[in-house]
């Protein structure tokens, strides 16, 4: 398979993608929260037919679901799911008539045609940005039933969202304390928490940049800004696309190694810079800690408490809870180090 690098100077010089591009636009990506439009609300390989396919296809270690309290933002209402013995059809139904979300990682993986896409994608985006540089690019797919939420929660990777069906209002917050908790950050990228470990105040609220994002749009937001999502009263189909470049990288493993500084030598107050002397000391820590905490590594580990079901209230039938390790892998997907 050909890389990133080379496959994205392969994609295809189709129509464009992305639409309402400006100057000033250009100068804000990664800096600010960024609204563009696209073309890609009635493509194909999101109809229900593709989604029932990748849905009776997916393996376990490459989807989530979750089920909440629809009318509070309350952490303690969410729980993790599975998906057992049944068909796509059943399961979107589920979404339907529940209150569920169904996230659908890596389809890239099992179909070409996701790759493609998301070559093309990050094509037209290396094009128009100087400088940019993607790789490591991923995609995951997000279901989701009316009124349903998505916690405030932090990602690695750098982030765009891309609205398909329905309708959704996302607030995105400062990448910085008080919004954005060192600490948890750290434990993030460490593995040690789920993208959801991040504490939240309701006030928090009052400086977010707020949109309600139609089909044919899309977003994306400075690295680690934290973000949470309300859907509107109907199903919602988005997916959403992740890279790295240099500069993201460097960020993910300054995070790394100040988790483990804080944890084994108690240090506070630590740095993000991500040049210098003391960046490449901390990936020194990076690098000794990932080869020796390859086989005690104290990933979070989920608790599944429910099972998808079109016919239970919500769509969620209780089950006796077990452990699960979430299979995005992102310890093992950033493990070159420089």
């Amino acid at each position: 398979m050909l890389n990133d690098s080379a496959s994205l100077h392969m994609a295809s010089a189709a129509a464009p993608i992305v639409t309402g591009w400006s100057a000033q636009k250009v100068a804000d990506f990664g800096s600010v929260p960024l609204q563009l439009n696209h073309e890609l609300q009635r493509h194909p390989l999101f109809s229900d037919e593709a989604l029932t396919r990748l849905i009776e296809n997916v393996k376990r270690e490459d989807y989530l679901v979750n089920t909440m309290d629809v009318t509070t933002h309350d952490m303690a209402t969410r729980q993790e799911g599975e998906i057992r013995d049944l068909s796509g059809e059943a399961v979107l139904q589920a979404v339907q008539n529940g209150h569920i979300w169904i996230l659908l990682l890596h389809p890239q993986r099992s179909n070409a045609l996701y790759l493609d896409l998301l070559h093309r994608i990050y094509a037209e985006f290396s094009g128009r940005v100087p400088g940019f540089k993607p790789y490591l690019l991923n995609m995951a797919i997000l279901i989701s039933s009316p009124n349903v939420q998505v916690y405030y929660h932090c990602d690695i990777p750098g982030q765009m969202l891309w609205q398909v069906r329905g309708t959704k209002r996302i607030y995105i917050y400062p990448n910085k304390t008080p919004f954005l908790d060192q600490p948890s950050l750290e434990k993030i990228a460490l593995g040690e928490a789920t993208e959801f470990g991040l504490p939240y105040r309701r006030d928090f609220d009052d400086h977010a940049v707020v949109y309600d994002l139609q089909p044919g749009q899309m977003l994306h937001w400075p690295i680690n800004a934290p973000h949470r999502i309300v859907n509107g009263n109907c199903v919602n189909v988005s997916f959403a696309t992740e890279h790295f470049t240099r500069s993201l990288r460097r960020r993910y493993f300054v995070n790394y190694a100040n988790g483990v500084l804080r944890a084994q030598r108690g240090w506070n107050n630590l740095s993000q810079e991500t040049a210098g002397v003391g960046y490449w000391a901390k990936l020194a820590v990076a690098a000794a800690h990932r080869l020796t905490d390859r086989k005690t590594k104290r990933k979070k580990i989920s608790k599944v408490q429910f099972r998808v079901d079109p016919t239970a209230p919500n769509g969620v039938r209780p089950i006796a809870g077990y452990g699960f390790r979430p299979g995005r892998k992102l310890e093992e997907e950033t493990s070159a180090i420089e």
